[in-house]
């Protein structure tokens, strides 16, 4: 029987005296009833912002897929240092570029790992010429290399030279004497063989009329004597041991 029928029972009763009137608490239940029926339509309005809720989750999926460019950038820069990678799976250690710029007009050659040198040497138009002649340690890594020692470079104004030797006494020297200018550091080098290290000579000649220096992994082909190259230099032995270019 429904609460309303009750309802109606009780006061047809009551009416003839059988039963009471009807308790508050029976009134209360029944007006409770609309209460509950309103109460549908809030839960159902509540369906449309949870729909709502829903491009938020979609809106990160692009976030997302942008990260992919920066994990791309990672590779190239890995491939950028794989020179270095090489290196270190020889000696332990990772190496960096000897570049070499060369002037005609001035019968002289920069040797540095300092690329931007390169680079502003080259945009001068006094260098026409560059190339990657070793591989070496850094200034940064060379000196916690075991037997590693520094590489100097000087530089003569009035020659228009420069020279590279692992000797602290020619440095002083070629300063004291011959007009040279210290320029510092340029790399990190052997002074002797390094066994199983894949390290290779550094050949150094010098052309008296051109006053110049010249530096290689390999020599210019000598004269008959085998005293001067057929152009000039004459082979001042091994400056220093370096790394094939990698």
């Amino acid at each position: 029987m429904s609460i309303l029928a009750a309802l109606v029972a009780a006061a047809v009763f009551t009416q003839a005296g059988a039963l009471p009137a009807p308790s508050a608490a029976l009134l209360s239940a029944a007006a409770v009833l609309p209460s509950a029926a309103v109460a549908l339509p809030s839960a159902a309005i509540a369906i449309p912002f949870a729909a709502n809720a829903m491009p938020s989750a979609a809106i990160a999926v692009p976030s997302a897929a942008i990260a992919l460019p920066s994990a791309a950038i990672a590779v190239a820069s890995a491939a950028i240092n794989i020179h270095e990678a090489r290196a270190a799976e020889v000696c332990g250690f990772p190496v960096v570029p000897f570049y070499l710029a060369a002037s005609d007009s001035l019968s002289d050659r920069i040797y540095t790992t300092d690329a931007i040198e390169i680079e502003a040497a080259l945009a001068s138009g006094k260098y026409v010429r560059e190339a990657v002649i070793a591989a070496v340690y850094s200034n940064t890594t060379g000196p916690s290399v075991p037997n590693a020692v520094p590489l100097y470079r000087l530089y003569s104004a009035g020659q228009s030279d420069h020279i590279l030797t692992a000797s602290w006494a020619e440095v002083e020297n070629a300063v004291d004497t011959q007009g040279y200018s210290y320029q510092g550091v340029t790399a990190y080098v052997y002074a002797e063989p390094q066994a199983g290290c894949g390290a290779v000579p550094l050949y150094r000649e010098y052309d008296p009329q051109l006053e110049d220096h010249w530096y290689g992994l390999a020599k210019l082909q000598t004269n008959g004597s085998g005293n001067a190259a057929s152009n000039g230099y004459f082979y001042e032995g091994i400056t220093a041991y370096v790394f094939p270019p990698q």
